[in-house]
């Protein structure tokens, strides 16, 4: 026993050591921002420690590798309001195949609302569309009886200011229980992403030449690790994060099942605290989930809120 929990350990200690592996060069303003807010009302009430957990309808956004955990037809949704007007919303769709493997597909939307263009004299000139939408494919499948691996393969398209960006990229990840309770993942994501941006169109109609460019996204990791207590009760989580260009985050979260059907939840994400519930019901064949999360805005005085199905 005392074996089992040193191995635990040393687990989670090389999941927040690794990162310094990473030289740090800022924080920020990055191309694909809106992946970094995280998705999915209980795995965001988890603090966002998911990449080892990935056992629900978000788990191709965060390890495609879990999608094996999935074991019947699973659709998700979710919607999470911001301050300054902003929004962010998905919907997923996953099918086991064969019992060793499982596809899903999503799209996620975010964007900023009521944005108006004016001219120097101060008059409303047009309405500016400032919004981005992501198409992605996951597919998870088993290679050992304890061991499946993953690959994402995403579409982005970004409207800023009316002006359109498009990229395709890709990404792996792994699956992993080494023990009955341990659960460990690790993916790699946004390889080849960027966008391609061209604004001579926008420019054209006030006579003047536009340009082209291309805004890569930074590639990013992912470890985490999870492990279950108390009859699969209670589930503690923790993940690492880290790109090319920006310092680690690190997420914790544990989830308790107060009641067979009522989950509470709690997480620290990057210095915040987030808090959550979730409620089951099961009805014949069909198990209906609804998952809220409270997070502190990092931008605001006000809380971001957010609800999945």
């Amino acid at each position: 026993m005392a074996k089992k929990h040193f191995l635990i350990v040393s687990l989670v200690f090389l999941c927040f050591t690794f990162s310094p592996l990473w030289a740090d060069t800022g924080d920020g303003g990055y191309a694909g921002a809106f992946q970094q807010l995280g998705l999915g009302a209980r795995a965001l009430g988890m603090g966002g420690a998911f990449v080892g957990v990935a056992d629900d309808a978000t788990a191709g956004f965060f390890n495609p590798a879990g999608l094996v955990q999935i074991r019947m037809r699973t659709f998700g949704a979710f919607y999470r309001k911001m301050t300054l007007d902003r929004r962010l919303s998905y919907i997923t769709y996953c099918l086991p195949v064969r019992q060793e493997a499982t596809i899903s597909i999503g799209w996620i939307n975010a964007g900023v609302k009521d944005v108006v263009g004016r001219n120097e004299n101060g008059e409303i000139t047009e309405e500016i569309r400032n919004y981005e939408n992501a198409i992605e494919l996951f597919f998870g499948r088993k290679i050992l009886n304890e061991l499946s691996v993953g690959i994402r393969i995403g579409y982005v398209q970004f409207n800023l200011a009316n002006i359109n960006a498009y990229g395709v990229g890709f990404g792996f990840s792994a699956f992993g229980k080494p023990m009955q309770k341990l659960r460990l993942g690790a993916a790699v994501e946004n390889l080849g992403m960027k966008y391609s941006w061209t604004s001579g169109d926008y420019w054209k109609k006030f006579d003047l030449l536009g340009s082209s460019s291309k805004e890569d996204f930074p590639i990013n990791l992912r470890f985490g690790a999870s492990y279950l207590l108390l009859k699969d009760r209670i589930l503690i989580s923790s993940e690492i994060d880290k790109n090319e260009k920006q310092k680690e985050k690190i997420h914790l979260g544990v989830e308790g099942w107060i009641l067979e059907k009522l989950a509470a939840r709690a997480g620290y994400d990057r210095g915040s605290l987030t808090l959550g519930v979730g409620l089951r019901q099961k009805m014949r064949s069909t198990i209906l989930e609804f998952d809220y999360a409270y997070v502190s805005s990092r931008v605001g005085d006000d809380p971001d809120y957010l609800i999945s199905l």
